[in-house]
């Protein structure tokens, strides 16, 4: 139940709601009065100094294969960041001198690469002489590379050796790079996939190349070294200097960069440690540490001593990674759950025989007790059905954290049960730090986002021109508000887009909530993604796809409607691992191929019944009905054909012009 501030209601906006525990909305424990994230890595090191901090699964290059998991522990992290941070001192001030006008500025420090210990070591170690990061998402394009790198003012930055290339290659359009650090040594091949291809001659390669552009080129090795002959002073980052650069995934256009401080990031994890905690927590890192939510996640480790073990490099291994971490909390999408519950679920519930009637009877039985308050824990169905898949994911997982967009109620449910632990949803975005609001970690109850972090206040506004209004009853609906001490500085370079994104002291979302009656927050449209169809009706896109991306023979749904037209149709990209035999039977084959399955007309009107019915089961309105399908083989991506962005999200204005020829076509049929 959240607290509702009283008189605050006004008109055209709700009361405000804040966590209960916290009526005041201020946050007592301030975790030794850390105010900057380096303040908190080195009260880490002062209390915690022989915990295990960074694991590596060590590679072994002849077979390919990973091993057992190899730990920095704090102490010596300490020690890295020192030699590295003054090592960095000595590379700007060599490569990358600034002027003497602009001596009292932060500095960008630019990070590219997978998750790895040497991603978070290298952010403290910049942050050690009040330089801010900027990172660059792994799977970025050649195009969001150069803009960020020029739009941030990027001179020096550090990265795995694979990014080498690619970035020598933009240097003639990023004038301001000078020096390029890899994670990799130069002279220890093999060590991670990544550095495979990179022998003692095409390393020789690199520096030549480098040289040609007038970039300095080391590894961190080298660097390290270049700090202990030089040592530095720290510079430590005041609580309002920047923390991070992070820019948002541009689903709509030019990725905007959100510029948030040091003081907010702190804050940021200290409240969400007040409200999502476990003890002595063993974290598996493999969503993008560019994203605000992975880090604030890992910062939250840092409070408590935690250990961060770094996934292979192939999300695909995941389960391979977590058998040999162990790991007590787990952070994702819904993307990733939901084919996690589709694996379990047809090993389990849909298995045939004995064994899936015995998993139906336990599972069954298991969320009747979530639903009465009895918790996710079953001493039989644990042992007999629940076991095996928690031993999947290492056999200690005590807390999942979803967020980043909604998830499906009868999911998160059935991963409660099935997995037997904590598992919440979060709701939030890259402006407020990846901390709004989150469930109980007692919640039995789905489809809402909880209530808010301490510290954090939501209200809504009304969207009249959506029949959304605060006076709703019994539910108030509008547009989120946030307000807390952790929203963003503002658009970097981008004055103009701060002013609308703000109202006042409150961040407009661009979500539309409703206060549900037990004070929780649930998210029921999106503002920004509602288009009207010819007869007048909002459409949220978002919101569809979401329920038609339940049926389990697809992979990827594009919903699009027409302002000139009175129905919906979608671009679908089936799931091979379900929708083969599916169709084989419908088809009445049983060696057609997956690209000619998707391209017969008998079974794209069968996979168009099966999504229709799905939606009158989930009680959508007539115009929300998807009318017409176009099947491609192709999965949504985000370097083939462009239409994910670095967070996996739909870049709706590029899919509407990649299947222009496919929605006319669509649409003459409708």
């Amino acid at each position: 139940m959240s607290y509702y501030v009283p008189s605050s209601a006004q008109p055209g906006y709700s009361s405000i709601i804040r966590n209960r525990d916290y009526k005041d909305g201020k946050l007592t424990n301030t975790y030794d009065g850390v105010a900057t994230i380096y303040e908190m890595f080195q009260r880490l090191v002062r209390k915690y100094p022989d915990s295990p901090l960074a694991g590596t699964r060590k590679f072994n290059a002849e077979t390919r294969s990973f091993g057992e998991y190899e730990w920095i522990s704090t102490s010596e992290a300490g020690q890295l960041v020192r030699h590295f941070g003054s090592g960095l001192d000595y590379v700007y001030q060599k490569y990358a001198p600034r002027n003497e006008a602009s001596e009292q500025d932060q500095e960008a420090l630019g990070i590219y690469s997978i998750n790895r210990a040497e991603w978070l070591l290298a952010e403290i170690a910049g942050f050690r002489s009040r330089r801010f990061s900027v990172a660059l998402y792994d799977t970025l394009g050649a195009e969001s590379i150069e803009f960020i790198m020029n739009h941030a003012n990027v001179s020096v930055i550090v990265c795995s050796i694979d990014k080498v290339p690619k970035l020598l290659k933009l240097k003639d359009q990023m004038p301001r790079l000078k020096a390029i650090i890899s994670m990799d040594e130069f002279a220890e091949h093999g060590k991670n996939p990544a550095s495979l291809p990179f022998t003692i001659n095409s390393v020789r390669v690199l520096h030549e190349w480098a040289g040609s552009k007038d970039v300095a080129l080391l590894d961190m090795a080298q660097v390290v070294e270049l700090g202990k002959a030089h040592p530095t002073t720290p510079r430590p980052p005041k609580p309002d200097d920047l923390c991070t650069i992070c820019y948002t995934s541009g689903t709509t256009g030019k990725p905007k960069g959100v510029m948030s401080t040091h003081d907010s990031y702190a804050f940021a994890a200290m409240s969400s440690k007040h409200v999502v905690y476990a003890s002595n927590p063993v974290y598996l890192s493999f969503l993008p540490m560019a994203h605000c939510f992975e880090r604030i996640v890992i910062y939250v480790g840092l409070l408590e001593g935690g250990s961060v073990g770094f996934y292979s490099g192939n999300v695909l291994n995941i389960a391979d990674d977590a058998q040999a971490l162990r790991p007590t909390v787990m952070a994702g999408v819904p993307r990733l759950f939901n084919r996690i519950y589709d694996r379990i679920a047809a090993a389990t519930i849909y298995a045939p025989g004995v064994s899936g009637a015995i998993a139906r009877t336990g599972f069954k039985q298991k969320l009747q007790r979530l639903e009465a308050g009895q918790g996710v824990k079953h001493a039989f169905w644990d042992r007999v059905v629940c076991g095996k898949i928690r031993q999947f994911f290492g056999g200690r997982l005590e807390l999942i954290i979803s967020g980043s967009a909604p998830i499906d109620g009868k999911v998160l449910n059935f991963l409660r049960v099935a997995l037997a632990a904590t598992v919440v949803e979060g709701y939030a975005s890259t402006e407020c730090n990846a901390a709004a609001t989150v469930t109980r970690m007692d919640e039995t109850r789905a489809g809402h986002v909880g209530r808010p972090y301490v510290g954090v206040d939501i209200r809504l506004r009304d969207v009249p021109e959506m029949g959304y209004l605060v006076t709703d009853s019994p539910c108030p609906r509008g547009e989120i508000l946030i307000r807390a001490r952790h929203v963003f500085k503002g658009y970097y370079k981008e004055p103009d887009k701060t002013k609308a994104a703000m109202d006042g002291e409150w961040l407009i979302t661009g979500d539309i909530g409703q206060f549900e009656e037990d004070g929780n927050l649930k998210v029921i449209d999106r503002r920004k993604n509602i288009f009207k169809l010819a007869q007048g009706e909002y459409v949220a896109a978002e919101y569809l796809e979401t329920v038609y991306s339940r049926c389990p023979l697809i992979q990827n749904i594009f919903v699009y409607g027409d302002s000139l037209k009175s129905s919906l149709v979608a671009v679908v990209v089936p799931d091979p691992d379900t929708f083969i035999d599916w169709a084989r039977q419908v088809s009445g084959t049983t060696c057609a191929e997956f690209t000619k399955l998707c391209g017969n007309e008998q079974v794209v009107g069968a996979l168009l019944d099966e999504l229709q019915s799905l939606g009158r089961e989930s009680k959508l309105q007539g115009f929300e009905i998807i009318r017409h399908i176009h099947c491609d083989s192709e999965p949504f991506n985000i370097e083939g054909n462009g239409l994910l962005t670095s967070t996996f999200k739909l870049k709706r204005h590029v899919a509407r012009e990649y299947y222009r020829e496919q929605i006319d076509s669509m649409y003459r049929d409708v």
